[in-house]
Formats: structure tokens, C-alpha cells, sequence
């Protein structure tokens, strides 16, 4: 029997590229692969499954940058390809440069993320999606603006006004 881990790309020109301890302490296994101007982290993960069952279970991951902005639909053409994650879902948990799919291991718990339900599916300017819950304490891209300086596409900082 084969270990289980990560996708590896098939074909093309990729370079496997070295991890970092951080990624290699949320996954099961992880690497990252170079191709022109595309990155993509290729992940085995335990995650909740898409089905809100609340169970977890391993998943492949792979996240997909061009030179660290969003991806153009011809990268992930490509990438999906050389990965063997075409038909996969693209799943956006929070605003980003990186487009997101997964796949659960179990062919039987392969179905659509509740998230697309569930939450608030936020469209940004480009076309981007991702989900956000309701609660807007719980809100995702204020969560990101904090860790990279960037303002939530939901929630801009509000200036003070003179008084």
C-alpha cells in the first residue's frame, strides 16, 4: 500500500520548492511546487468534512498564487490539471491572493462545503469569492485585515471625524 500524502504535479515544469515548519506543523504532509510564475502548496490535511457532519477526515489541499496576487482562470486550469484536482471545488474561507480547493480522501464525502450555504458568499471587484460567516464579530476579512494591513472588503475602517 502507498503512504497517503499530498499531490504531487504530473507533468510540466514544477520545482518542488522548500516548506516552512509552520506549514509543515498544520498538515500531514505538505510540499510547495514552482512553475513560472505560479506557486502552489500542495497539502494532505485533516479537515472538517464539506458535509457539516462535524466529523473530520484527511483532505487534499492545494492553494494557487501567480508571483503572490490571485490567480488568472488559465493558472488554474493548469495547476488543477498538473495536481489532479480538476472538478474539485474552489473553497475561499477568507479574502487572500491564493484560490483554494480541496478534496476529501473518501470519495463518499465529496460533496459541495455547507459553507456555500451556510455563510455569506462575499464576490469582491475581481471576481473572487469567499465565504464568511453571518456573525459579523466572527468576520473573516476583519480577521485578515489584522494580520496583513489590508482593510476588510466588508468592514473598511471608519475615519474618526473632527469633533
Amino acid at each position: 500500500m502507498t503512504e497517503l500524502r499530498e499531490r504531487w504535479p504530473k507533468g510540466g515544469d514544477w520545482q518542488q520548492v522548500p516548506t516552512t515548519p509552520e506549514l509543515r506543523a498544520q498538515a500531514i504532509s505538505v510540499s510547495i511546487w514552482q512553475s513560472g510564475p505560479l506557486r502552489v502548496i500542495s497539502a494532505l490535511e485533516r479537515a472538517d468534512y464539506p458535509d457539516a457532519s462535524g466529523e473530520a477526515g484527511p483532505q487534499w489541499h492545494i492553494s494557487i498564487t501567480r508571483n503572490g496576487n490571485r490567480p488568472k482562470p488559465t493558472d488554474l486550469r493548469r495547476a488543477l490539471r498538473a495536481f489532479r484536482m480538476v472538478g474539485t471545488e474552489i473553497d475561499n474561507h477568507h479574502p487572500g491572493n491564493a484560490q483554494h480547493f480541496w478534496l476529501p480522501v473518501d470519495p463518499k464525502r465529496r460533496v459541495d462545503c455547507e459553507c456555500k450555504v451556510d455563510e455569506v458568499q462575499v464576490v469582491e471587484p475581481d471576481g473572487y469569492i469567499w465565504s464568511n460567516p453571518h456573525e459579523p464579530a466572527e468576520c473573516r476579512g476583519c480577521a485578515a485585515a489584522q494580520l496583513f494591513g489590508r482593510p476588510c472588503t466588508l468592514h473598511p475602517i471608519q475615519e474618526k471625524q473632527p469633533q
